[in-house]
Formats: structure tokens, sequence, C-alpha cells
């Protein structure tokens, strides 16, 4: 047992049994987790629990059904399990966790709402930015294969051992430049980019089916990204909807952000 794991034994032995459990909320990330039991299953029932009624104030910009589907896939997939498992007691909170090389595995609720703006219903996705690989995890859950590409190398190779050890067998993995990479034209339903730029790179929108979504921060700076849904009508035409501030880690490589460039929203 590692000094987490003990200090939080401590806590929680100590904690009156009768105290009501806090809301799942950021300013009470500590009490919460003190609050919750030492089982997985209970705290991601719980995290669930709030995301639903989380994601039920953006109706008016994502479909009912798009976030139930989101839902049903975050909570068959073990978070835990794409984190160090030092700290792993902290994947459940409501934040963002370090997993190394300058990067981090996203906040569940910007993880739910990228799977419900995407809605590949079934469909073939890519994922932009494996990271930890929780997300092209929950995706895989909602499509029929997921390429998942991952600019930094060693986390290439640790996120595609954690998805083979979890049988996630529907999603590949990748290392390489998103924006440089020869996809095929029109060759995905959904494209999530879990990464911040100033506009959406143009060889993801020509892999991008007609009837697509895209969805990805954009912004001129971090500080002023927005999560936007891009949907490429089958027509030719592309329509945006604004979806909420984020923040995520910037997009590196061919597409990331040039300074002083305006955002294409």
């Amino acid at each position: 047992m590692g000094y987490l794991q003990q200090t939080l034994a401590l806590l929680r032995k100590d904690r009156c049994q009768s105290e009501a459990v806090p809301e799942w909320a950021e300013n009470n990330r500590d009490a919460w987790l003190i609050a919750m039991p030492d089982d997985f299953m209970i705290q991601r029932e719980a995290m669930i629990a709030a995301l639903r009624l989380r994601l039920a104030t953006m109706t008016d910009r994502l479909d009912e059904a798009a976030i139930h589907r989101a839902m049903t896939a975050m909570a068959t997939v073990a978070r835990e399990q794409f984190v160090c498992p030092l700290v792993d007691d902290l994947a459940y909170l409501p934040g963002p966790v370090d997993i190394g090389q300058d990067q981090i595995m996203s906040h569940p609720e910007l993880v739910a709402v990228l799977a419900a703006a995407a809605d590949p219903c079934g469909g073939a996705v890519l994922d932009v930015g494996t990271g930890s690989g929780y997300q092209a995890a929950v995706l895989s859950c909602m499509a029929s294969t997921v390429t998942s590409i991952e600019i930094i190398a060693p986390l290439a190779r640790l996120a595609a051992a954690r998805l083979a050890r979890g049988g996630y067998d529907t999603v590949s993995v990748l290392a390489g430049d998103a924006a440089t990479t020869p996809f095929a034209a029109e060759s995905f339903d959904a494209i999530v980019v879990a990464a911040g730029a100033a506009e959406v790179p143009c060889e993801l929108m020509a892999a991008l089916k007609p009837g697509g979504r895209l969805v990805m921060p954009i912004g001129a700076t971090h500080d002023q990204e927005m999560l936007v849904l891009v949907r490429k009508h089958k027509d030719g035409s592309v329509s945006q909807t604004r979806l909420r501030p984020a923040r995520f880690v910037p997009l590196t490589g061919a597409g990331a952000r040039k300074i002083g460039t305006e955002p294409a929203l």
C-alpha cells in the first residue's frame, strides 16, 4: 500500500460514518474522496450520477439520447486502469489526472461532453491525442472501431498496452502527428480532438465523412478555448455549435496554435 492509499485509509477510518457524502464537485474533491468507500465501482457510479446531472443542462446543445449513450459507455470503463497505480485513488475525482510527459487525463466531464458530442452510433472514430487511452476506451463502447493517435511515442506505447490489457480490441493506437498522417479521405464518422488549437486542421476535416461530426477545443489562446462541435453535412457544407468553455492541453505538431492566430469559429 502506497502513501496515498495509507493516508486515505486513516482519514476514512477517522471519519464519522453518519456524515453525509459531499457533492461531487471541484471544491469538494478531498472531502468527497475521503467520504467514498474504497471501491472503484461505487466511486464510478457516483461520478456517473453527478455527470448525468451536469450534462442534463446541455440538452440545448447535445442530444439527450447521445448523452445517455456517453454515460452508458463511461459507466463500463474502469477509469482507474488508465492512471499510474500509485495514484489510482484520484481517478474518479472531478478534475484531470497527471499522466506524465506534461499531459493529463481529461476531467471526466470533458470526456463525457466529447463522447456525447461525437456520438459515433457504431461508426468509425478517430481519437486525436490518445494520452492515457481512457477517451479511446470510452469511445470504443460507442463505435465499431477507434483509431487513436498520439504524438508522444512513450504515451502511445503505454496507452496501447493498457487498452490491450483491458480487452479493447477495436482500438488501434498510432504514434504520430494527426495533422500530417495520411488518413484516407472521408474515412471517419466522428473525430474527437482532446487538444486545443486556433482552428481545425484541414487534414482532419478531409478525413471526416459527409454527415460526420468533429469535436475539439478552439481558441486563439489557451484561456479563450471553446469546445466546438463541427458537423460536415452531406451537401458539403459545414456548421458549428459552441458547446462550452474548456481548457485542454495544446495541440502540438503541424496543427499547433500559432501566436497571434485568430480562432476559426
